[in-house]
């Protein structure tokens, strides 16, 4: 800060010893062309809120964080205090929601009761053509609090509360035909991913995952834009590639790859680069099956298509030093070349429940625990998807 008592000191510095005037000129230079820079900034700051871009710039982020509010009230019962959670789990019931979901488009929703749950159970059975372009369905189960956001292979996304989805009644035939298509696509695209972002505010990355394997990570601090342009980004440069998964984590998140064939490789998420980069080779013929985010604990349980159930502790996940490899075999190369393939994987505890299709169309329920103690899952021709859920 320049002060008449600081001008009064140099003008007698330089009176009294002239040779340090340039000196002082210089330092007076400097600090007028700070300030003359540091005036244009705040010029154009005023120009900006007189015109309004400004003004818009912050209602978009008040707007955003007014959404990663709102979804965290309703994952919560609708009250942040500790007295309004306690008071909302006292009354509340949470429901919960299996999707079935294809790169068409089709979702279809089904509301199933988790006080209900028995081992073994059929929840339904979808009927008509289920592997259409060679694709069979998938499978999430969420919390009907949830909010989704929609993926497509071209890095368009859109986001939908899971309510607002059109459901089915358990225990029914479902045409599959005639699945509703929340959103449509557009031109070529199809639908790659559902995503659960709810807790988006508590995340500190997306991750987005290709079927070959490529990997980029893209700060939350992005989602305001991401969601107002609908865009997140393609996540892939191979002209036959495609985004297979969307994930959300922390920084010191594990984030989990299996394939199609039978090969795992568990990555640090706080080392994953913001550029698009190859973090798993799988071979020319294989593709990747699962992209999960594990938490210390969790057991990884890789289901094939035969039923047959492949369990891994966490603590004998090793963290891949180098990338483009194949990663670890999760079962025998005979058991591959007889044909064996993941149906899917998931991150569990020996509480949770989970869901499987099978190539009848039937939709099973199987608690965890079971799987994990027989090691098998009963199947009477193959699996098409399985995924899991926590009550």
């Amino acid at each position: 800060m320049i002060t008449p008592e600081k001008i009064d000191e140099w003008l007698k510095e330089v009176e009294q010893r002239p040779e340090s005037a340039p000196l002082i000129i210089q330092f007076i230079a400097n600090r007028l062309r700070d300030l003359a820079a540091w005036n244009e900034s705040l010029r154009a700051e005023n120009i900006a809120l007189i015109s309004g871009n400004r003004v818009e710039d912050y209602e978009r982020r008040i707007a955003h964080l007014e959404y990663q509010l709102d979804l965290l009230k309703r994952q919560l019962g609708g009250d942040l205090t500790e007295e309004g959670q306690a008071a909302a789990q006292s009354t509340r019931r949470e429901t919960t929601s299996l999707l079935v979901f294809h790169a068409q488009g089709q979702v279809l929703r089904v509301a199933i009761d988790p006080g209900e749950f028995v081992d073994g159970a059929i929840l339904g059975q979808l009927q008509g053509d289920l592997t259409q372009s060679d694709e069979p369905p998938r499978l999430l189960v969420v919390p009907s609090s949830e909010e989704l956001l929609f993926g497509f292979t071209y890095g368009r996304v859109a986001a939908h509360p899971v309510e607002s989805l059109a459901q089915v009644a358990p225990g029914e035939q479902w045409e599959w035909a005639n699945a509703p298509v929340p959103e449509a696509r557009r031109s070529k695209e199809m639908l790659a991913s559902l995503t659960p972002v709810a807790r988006l505010a508590l995340a500190e990355f997306f991750v987005l995952v290709s079927r070959k394997g490529y990997v980029k990570k893209i700060l939350t601090s992005m989602a305001a834009t991401i969601l107002s342009q609908q865009y997140i980004g393609m996540g892939t440069v191979l002209p036959a590639d495609k985004i297979f998964e969307t994930l959300l984590c922390g920084k010191k998140s594990r984030i989990v790859l299996v394939s199609h064939e039978g090969y795992l490789l568990c990555l640090d998420a706080g080392r994953l680069h913001f550029s698009i980069e190859e973090a798993m080779r799988p071979g020319p013929t294989d593709h990747l099956a699962a992209a999960l985010v594990v938490d210390p604990g969790k057991t990884i349980l890789v289901m094939t298509q035969v039923g047959k159930v492949v369990a891994l502790n966490y603590e004998e996940l090793e963290t891949a030093l180098s990338l483009k490899t194949k990663g670890q075999a999760v079962f025998s190369g005979q058991r591959r070349a007889s044909g064996v393939r993941v149906a899917g994987a998931a991150a569990v505890s020996e509480t949770d429940w989970a869901v499987a299709l099978h190539a009848d169309g039937q939709i099973t329920l199987h608690a965890v625990s079971s799987l994990l103690g027989r090691g098998t899952l009963p199947v009477q021709d193959e699996l098409l998807a399985f995924a899991t859920l926590t009550v």
